[in-house]
């Protein structure tokens, strides 16, 4: 006999708030459900003979601890358990599955939807980073994932995000306020703090972008100096594409490192694990670079973290995208 009720239990980690962990069901008129994260709690969407429902409740999972997660199809409802306790019971009128001469038939689709996701009863950014183990459904024991060696989970993880040398975040931050009601001018401060784990040895850690495409700040990665002709691995401060603090580091080890860049119109630190980098400017030099930021930061500044949007080479000594968490 095929069974005709839908069973599913997996152990589940993320610290993302929001994603899809799985579709059961048939056509995306009748009859289907949506197990997903938002806001970091368990929402369950069905579709039962084309009558939509969304019901969200039970603790927040995204806490980066494994859990046990399952969904059992019962004659008259839906039993959604957390670690074997009950914390959704949904009451449905119709079956998951779909009979087609003579066999049922269930579209089961893991971490994604069949269909585009506008057409869910509540839109939702379907990615979920996070990890399932010991999957079983429909009370079958799978052992795909366990024989292939990327299908693993990590066996750490922690919150941040992870930069896999393309692309970048972009965020609309203003580091500048007036001095006073009448001044025109505004005094502006750039303090950022990154605890960072890199993969490769060159990369945009951090980056201030004119909407020209003038880069006046950044931070990166680098494996050469050039007036030296050395390879060897730093962290630099530029102004535009001219390196004005410098550090050498060692820092593919696999540990995490704490950054500090503090700018403001009178000084210029960058420091690595409490290690403050040297600046490669005389004082005069140094007076000229602050007075080219300063005139950058009384205009709105874009902030980009882990790459640079397309600009040219010469802009600024490091253009590669940061590799790594």
């Amino acid at each position: 006999t095929q069974p005709t009720r839908f069973t599913a239990e997996f152990d589940f980690r993320t610290f993302d708030p929001e994603g899809l962990l799985f579709f059961a069901g048939g056509h995306q008129d009748k009859t289907w459900i949506v197990l997903a994260l938002r806001n970091g709690r368990l929402e369950l969407q069905l579709k039962y003979n084309g009558v939509g429902r969304v019901t969200s409740t039970g603790p927040i999972i995204n806490h980066g601890m494994w859990q046990t997660i399952s969904v059992e199809e019962l004659e008259r409802s839906l039993v959604i358990k957390v670690n074997k306790d009950a914390v959704m019971r949904i009451a449905v009128s119709g079956n998951l599955f779909t009979q087609d001469r003579g066999l049922y038939h269930l579209n089961l689709t893991v971490g994604g939807l069949p269909f585009k996701t506008h057409n869910l009863i509540h839109s939702i950014n379907p990615r979920l980073d996070g990890c399932m183990r010991a999957w079983n459904w429909q009370n079958k024991d799978d052992v795909t994932i366990r024989t292939n060696d990327r299908m693993q989970c990590f066996a750490i993880a922690g919150r941040g995000s992870f930069y896999p040398g393309k692309g970048f975040a972009m965020f609309n931050l203003s580091y500048a306020r007036p001095f006073d009601t009448n001044e025109t001018r505004k005094q502006w401060e750039v303090k950022v703090n990154l605890l960072i784990r890199p993969a490769t040895d060159t990369g945009v850690l951090f980056a201030l972008v004119s909407n020209k495409g003038i880069v006046p700040l950044s931070v990166a990665l680098i494996d050469y100096h050039s007036t030296k002709k050395l390879k060897q691995q730093f962290i630099i401060l530029a102004v535009k594409n001219t390196v004005v603090c410098r550090l050498a580091v060692s820092i593919c080890d696999k540990q995490e490192h704490l950054v500090d860049i503090s700018v403001s119109n009178s000084q210029i630190v960058l420091t690595m694990d409490g290690t403050a980098g040297q600046n490669e400017q005389s004082q005069a030099q140094l007076e000229d670079y602050l007075s080219v930021l300063d005139n950058y930061l009384q205009s709105s500044l874009k902030t980009y973290v882990g790459g640079l949007p397309d600009v040219p080479v010469t802009s600024t000594p490091v253009t590669a995208s940061y590799h790594g968490c």
